[in-house]
Parts: structure tokens; C-alpha cells; sequence
């Protein structure tokens, strides 16, 4: 409304204006923090903060680390930033952020974008029943895994320029993490969200939505396992959305 018309109404100076919490975006395996990159102005135009992290664990050359030490890099990520935080992990992401999240003061709410949800205890190859995925290849010295056609399994629902762009910058992940377990689950005591991803080639949306019921909110986007590519604003919006609700059941 324009401070011309009739019914405008000056805002209060002396009213305080509401602070969003900071993001911190955590990637999955084989990619790394550059996928946050066409959300990050979206976000930001909606009042976010935005921080990421590099994990460790994914790396063009070795050595590379394992789930505690993409935990702990989690954890400084954390430690650098005053205030309230989202945690936000994407695929693989979603067990350092959820480790990370219990031993912290300022996280206030968490966020799993077609992301692994596992109790303490839980490795990702015991949710699995035991068995690699069929698309995981393995290195020839087994210290590292790289997938089978991810612009079929990540990227189905981006542009074919944007899929092969995506699919150049991956590169491996340490097997370690595979058959780690966590150690202290984050979404026992914090509120959480869960953004399942309907077209999602790596991770079906049966299994996102068994590990969302967990949670405290389930959103459903209409995206591949990539959707900070394939539907960016869409997914800011969402985040947002996610983040007003949640944060508002920590306040309650």
C-alpha cells in the first residue's frame, strides 16, 4: 500500500520487527555446498541468513573423513553462528544435522529435504536391510562410492543443461560413513520438518514418507532429489513456510 493512499498506516518504529533464525544448509554425498547456490539469493530476499558447510566425508581425492567428522564440521559450522539456527540437511546430510543438532543450545528447529531420518544406533547400510544400493559403485580400493547415472536418479526433474552441469560437479564419498552409526538423534527433542520430493529417482517417496512420520511436519514438493536446481523457488518458499511453523511450535 502506498504511504499516499487513505488507509496507510505508518509502521511503529518502536515495534520490534521479527528476526528469522539463521540457515545453515548442509549437502548429502557426492555434492557439496556449491547445490545451495540458486537458493541462497531466494532465501536471503526472504529475510534468511544463509550459511553452509563443506563435509569432509565427500571429496574428488582422499583422504576423506567419515560421519563424525561431517558431524564435527557440522558442529564448528554451528559454533560460528550467534543466535538461533535451522539446521537443514539434504539427502545424507540429514545424519550429521541430526547428531549435531542434540549437542546444540541455538538449533531451533531441523529440516530434512528427501533426507535420511534415523534413530541413535542406525547406520545408513542397516536401514537399508544390509544392502548397498544397486546404484552405489565402488571404487577399486572400496574407500570411496560414486553413483550409477545421476542425472537419472538426482536430477530427472531439471533441465537436461542443469542435469549434466549437476552431474560434472559430483564427486565421491567415502564409504565410512555407510556403516556408522548415529550416535545421538537431534529429532527426539527438536522440532522438525520433513520436504518429501515426489519425483525423487534415489530415494522413492514411500521411504521419505515412512522416516517423515517421525518428524513434527511433513511438506511435499513436487521435485527430483535435487530440487534446490530443479524447483529453487518452490523450495525457498517452502523452507520459509517450514521454518515460520516449526519455529513457532519451539516457541509455544
Amino acid at each position: 500500500m502506498s504511504p499516499s493512499s487513505p488507509d496507510y498506516v505508518a509502521p511503529d518504529p518502536l515495534k520490534p520487527v521479527p528476526v528469522k533464525p539463521d540457515l545453515l544448509l548442509v549437502h548429502g554425498a557426492w555434492f557439496g555446498s556449491w547445490c545451495w547456490d540458486p537458493i541462497t539469493e531466494p532465501l536471503r530476499e526472504r529475510g534468511f541468513t544463509v550459511h553452509t558447510v563443506d563435509l569432509p566425508s565427500v571429496g574428488a581425492a582422499g583422504p576423506r573423513g567419515d560421519l563424525y567428522d561431517d558431524i564435527a564440521a557440522v558442529e564448528a559450522a554451528l559454533a560460528r553462528i550467534a543466535g538461533p539456527v535451522v539446521l537443514c540437511g539434504h539427502s545424507y546430510g540429514g545424519l550429521p544435522v541430526s547428531e549435531a543438532a542434540a549437542g546444540s543450545s541455538n538449533v531451533v528447529a531441523l529440516l530434512y529435504i528427501c533426507a535420511f531420518v534415523l534413530p541413535a544406533g542406525v547406520s545408513p547400510l542397516a536401514a537399508l536391510g544390509g544392502e548397498p544400493m544397486p546404484w552405489w559403485v565402488p571404487s577399486t580400493d572400496g574407500t570411496s562410492i560414486t553413483p550409477a547415472d545421476p542425472a537419472r536418479l538426482f536430477f530427472n526433474a531439471c533441465p537436461p543443461e542443469t542435469a549434466e552441469r549437476a552431474a560434472r560437479r559430483l564427486v565421491p564419498t567415502s564409504t565410512a560413513p555407510v556403516g556408522q552409526p548415529l550416535r545421538k538423534a537431534g529429532w527426539l527433542s527438536t522440532p522438525s520438518g520433513y520436504v518429501v520430493c515426489t519425483q525423487d529417482n534415489s530415494l522413492p517417496e514411500p521411504v521419505q514418507q515412512t522416516m517423515a512420520e517421525v518428524l513434527t511436519r511433513t511438506y511435499t514438493l513436487d521435485a527430483d532429489h535435487a530440487p534446490f536446481l530443479s524447483r529453487p523457488d518452490e523450495l525457498a518458499a517452502t523452507l520459509d513456510a517450514a521454518v515460520a511453523e516449526l519455529t513457532s511450535l519451539a516457541r509455544a
